[in-house]
């Protein structure tokens, strides 16, 4: 299916938009994120609370869980097949579908290489730079993940990892994931490619099963999923936007009083 919507765009199309960025700025910003988020994960065991500080569930979450986990037993380290393929499709799946997608859409630019680097450069910074606030706001929650309630330290302390169980919210798989789904399709219509749409038929879909898959392993709850989704939306939309658009449509944001708040209108 993937092949057939790929051979829909191999035809000729326009050369894509110049979007406004700065290696100055924005290499050394997107390089200083990801190296913060790595040197975060590594230091995991010294930044994770040893025990949960938001430990308490509510009945939305519960009912959630209890469709994919209808025992609600508890675990070392959640269901780990599911678990596998989140890391598999999240990690590795999605960011060479989002690469593959914009790639394809620059593959009439006259400097094919230096556009496409570009792009990837603008949506792993604004991947990043929602993956910042992910990291900053899990290791300051310290929830509890599904799988960890009231299981016995004993069994918790066979986890590979028993830190990681109170870094619940809110859920990186899926901040990362779709903040590249986003940011790419976002990309790719500020470039005009015709491939753009691919972003949000086969990259989101694929960003969506990772989240499913992160509960089905008992790793998060709904609500972890929900402001992940949000989180990983707002800056793969609003970064490109205010920071990267057309060099000959910048965007434009203006707010006026109204009787009943504020009016708020642009041109992107």
């Amino acid at each position: 299916m993937l092949a057939l919507a790929l051979a829909t765009v191999v035809a000729a199309s326009p050369a894509p938009h110049r979007l406004k960025w700065d290696p100055r700025v924005d290499l050394p910003v997107t390089g200083v994120l990801m190296v913060g988020w790595l040197t975060s994960e590594l230091a995991k065991d010294a930044l994770a609370p040893a025990t949960c500080r938001w430990c308490a569930t509510n009945g939305f979450d519960t009912a959630v869980r209890r469709a994919f986990n209808p025992s609600l037993s508890p675990s070392a380290s959640g269901i780990r097949p599911a678990a596998t393929a989140s890391d598999v499709l999240g990690f590795a799946g999605v960011p060479l579908v989002v690469a593959a997608i914009d790639a394809l859409g620059a593959k009439d630019s006259p400097e094919f290489l230096k556009t496409w680097a570009v792009d990837m450069v603008i949506i792993l910074e604004a991947t990043f730079s929602a993956l910042a606030l992910n990291q900053t706001v899990k290791f300051a929650a310290g929830r509890g993940r599904p799988f960890s309630v009231d299981a016995p330290p004993e069994l918790l302390a066979q986890a590979k990892d028993p830190r990681d169980a109170n870094l619940s919210f809110f859920s990186g798989h899926t901040t990362f994931t779709i903040g590249l789904a986003v940011s790419g399709g976002v990309v790719g219509l500020l470039r005009g490619y015709q491939s753009a749409w691919l972003s949000w038929a086969v990259a989101l879909p694929m960003a969506l099963t990772t989240a499913t898959l992160r509960m089905a392993a008992d790793k998060h709850w709904m609500t972890d999923i929900l402001v992940g989704a949000v989180v990983g939306s707002a800056f793969s939309v609003a970064l490109p936007l205010l920071f990267h658009g057309r060099e000959d449509a910048p965007v434009k944001v203006s707010a006026s009083p109204t009787p009943n708040g504020l009016s708020v209108s642009g041109m992107f």
